[in-house]
């Protein structure tokens, strides 16, 4: 597969514009480069926000059927993006057949005018984050809103998606590669981790799927994809959405802030604010830790298939001791 470089990307963003029939009126902006290439773009006056696809990431059929969820939750007044249809009428473009990348998909979204993300990762872990709880009681209504509005609009997934359920969470060849790869995981941590799996396998399986505890979910809630806007807290960036368990939203809400100085009255303002939409029972709250750590999991299986990158090896070193210690309690019951 052919690699795909900042010019590349600019190169097939500029023609999936040309499908829309905007014209620039400036240099295209990189806002993001992980899984997809995100820039803003700026056509009549009118700000947008283009993605171009990680290539093979998702089928076209998986990327419909995200598409189709965020446009059901803004039919619903969700707070989310608001997608423009291709010419076509599809949800997305494919651009690229003539050029050396290959085809890549694209789709073209409003700008989301924004006062900055409501925190980021970093200094969340580094416990130097600022952030009032109430903002996590607005970030945990917004949660149940956003599932309560799945099951309200009767959106069902048009092909699967099921990255997070069990097997893709602790299953023998999770979704996000295994966690146990990451040569740091040695010696009595990775004797904590593995004896903490198999604890997590058995108290999901005992939780299990109904549906006011399973379904589509955001699935990548951290801290970067919620946006600070005037009327107040917006979701973006559905890419990793699939079937789950609803606290796995929840779970990734809090993820990075629990080692954070204000860790349990962070959990306590999330959890009011969900549950002043969605109410909890015993068995949630049960279950949490068990999520929270495969949430965990996740990430250290993300880094240990990509070494090098500096978010993974952020991963692999900072945030590491902080799954063991998960693990640990998990452990101790």
């Amino acid at each position: 597969m052919a690699t795909v470089d900042l010019e590349a990307a600019a190169e097939l963003a500029t023609e999936a514009l040309a499908q829309w029939g905007l014209v620039i009126d400036a240099p295209l902006e990189l806002l993001k480069n992980r899984e997809n290439f995100v820039y803003r773009v700026v056509s009549g006056g009118e700000p947008y926000v283009l993605r171009v696809h990680r290539r093979g990431y998702h089928s076209d059929a998986e990327l419909a059927c995200e598409l189709d969820l965020v446009r059901a939750l803004h039919r619903e007044g969700v707070a989310v993006p608001e997608f423009i249809a291709a010419p076509d009428g599809s949800g997305f473009t494919v651009v690229g057949a003539d050029h050396a990348a290959g085809p890549h998909q694209v789709d073209l979204q409003r700008l989301i005018t924004n006062h900055g993300m409501f925190g980021d990762e970093r200094t969340a872990v580094a416990g130097t984050a600022n952030i009032d709880p109430a903002d996590f009681t607005e970030l945990g209504r917004l949660i149940a809103e956003l599932h309560d509005a799945t099951a309200r609009s009767g959106y069902t997934m048009a092909v699967p998606r099921d990255d997070w359920d069990l097997d893709g969470l602790v299953g023998d060849a999770p979704a996000w590669g295994d966690p146990l790869r990451l040569a740091e995981l040695v010696g009595e941590d990775r004797a904590a981790v593995t004896e903490a799996i198999g604890r997590i396998r058995a108290s999901i399986a005992n939780y299990g799927t109904p549906e006011h505890r399973f379904g589509p979910i955001h699935a990548d809630l951290t801290p970067e994809n919620v946006l600070r806007t005037d009327a107040g807290l917006v979701v973006i960036d559905f890419d990793d959405f699939a079937a789950g368990w609803h606290l796995f939203d929840l779970a990734t809400a809090l993820y990075f802030f629990t080692p954070h100085p204000r860790a349990d009255e962070y959990r306590a303002a999330l959890f009011a604010g969900y549950e002043s939409v969605r109410p909890l029972d015993a068995a949630d709250y049960e279950v949490f830790p068990a999520i929270l750590l495969a949430r965990g999991l996740t990430y250290l299986g993300w880094s240990a298939d990509r070494r090098g990158e500096p978010t993974a090896e952020w991963h692999a070193h900072t945030v590491l001791p902080h799954v063991v210690q998960l693990a640990r309690a998990i452990n101790a019951g």
